[in-house]
């Protein structure tokens, strides 16, 4: 994580460099808020009703309502915000029951032009992003896909009784009273699912150089390493057992309660950097550079612990 801080300070200050031209902010203009409402952002492979999505709306009007007591959102000063609602894939996914969203709470900042007139730009502006019922978050490593394997960093650290935190920021809000949300895979369902995709996916000749490689790989593991956790690999079937390095998981689709409507909010997913050193930092590297990426800078500097239990009674029990 300490490199990965250092590497992050050296970006961004290459960043800050390149913003040494950027118009005036108005810090003090008082701001505004609206969400952009919309029912249509299940994708059409998700088959949900016009009556989940509806009341899923409810739902992410309620989550709108938590994040904006945010001092930040509530000040509002020097930009205007919106919470969009993203359209997501995760219908694509499986273990997938409740109505996946990605909510965006985007951060337009107020400039000042050469000729004194004050302007915000609504075109992808700044956003910090939240997803619900997205059981495979946006931050963990591709594997395979159908059946869905995934990698999450090995670092792991449940902060409080449904609250779990990987590799210091990428946040998991969940029931911890249900089943686990994801489930360990053994070396030997992971190999096994390299050794198809492979085969499936090679032209003939290339097959055969394949094939004997990775039943090198095969032959090297132990009969007690078949039955281990799974962890990414640099070798062709990227399947190791070695400690220090992301694990492979799956999907449990028993952490759902299949009982309670799909328009509930059952798992959240988000990040939050916890490095306020860092954060401060950044802040006021971006208010000196004139960064329109100020206000969300300031915002994610405010994120706390607090904020992340205010979450929790949105998850239904």
């Amino acid at each position: 994580m300490k490199k990965q801080i250092v590497l992050f300070t050296l970006f961004w200050g290459i960043v800050i460099g390149s913003f040494a031209q950027e118009l005036p902010l108005i810090i003090d203009k008082q701001g505004t808020f609206e969400i952009l409402n919309r029912t249509d952002y299940a994708g059409p492979d998700c088959s949900f009703t016009k009556a989940e999505m509806t009341a899923n709306l409810q739902k992410i009007n309620e989550m709108v309502a938590i994040v904006r007591k945010n001092q930040v959102l509530t000040e509002m000063k020097g930009f205007d915000g919106r919470a969009r609602i993203y359209t997501t894939v995760a219908c694509q996914n499986e273990g997938v029951y409740g109505v996946p969203v990605r909510l965006s709470f985007e951060f337009a900042a107020w400039f000042k032009m050469k000729d004194g007139r004050e302007v915000r730009n609504l075109i992808e502006p700044p956003e910090w992003s939240l997803h619900m019922n997205v059981i495979q978050p946006g931050w963990t490593g591709g594997f395979n896909r159908k059946p869905d394997l995934f990698t999450v960093p090995e670092k792991k650290e449940t902060i409080a009784p449904g609250i779990d935190v990987y590799d210091g920021e990428c946040f998991v809000v969940y029931n911890p009273d249900r089943p686990d949300y994801w489930l360990p895979v053994t070396v030997k369902e992971a190999f096994e699912v390299a050794y198809e995709w492979n085969k499936k996916n090679s032209k003939e000749v290339q097959w055969g150089m394949m094939k004997d490689m990775l039943e090198a790989e095969r032959a090297a593991f132990s009969p007690d390493d078949w039955n281990k956790h799974a962890t990414r690999s640099g070798m062709l079937s990227g399947v190791g057992t070695r400690e220090g390095f992301p694990k492979i998981m799956k999907p449990n689709p028993a952490y759902w309660d299949k009982s309670k409507p799909k328009s509930d909010i059952q798992i959240i997913t988000f990040r939050m950097i916890t490095n306020k050193k860092f954060l401060t930092q950044r802040t006021q590297e971006y208010l000196k550079a004139n960064s329109i990426s100020y206000h969300c800078a300031r915002f994610e500097e405010s994120l706390d612990m607090e904020f992340v239990k205010s979450l929790q009674p949105l998850i239904i029990k």
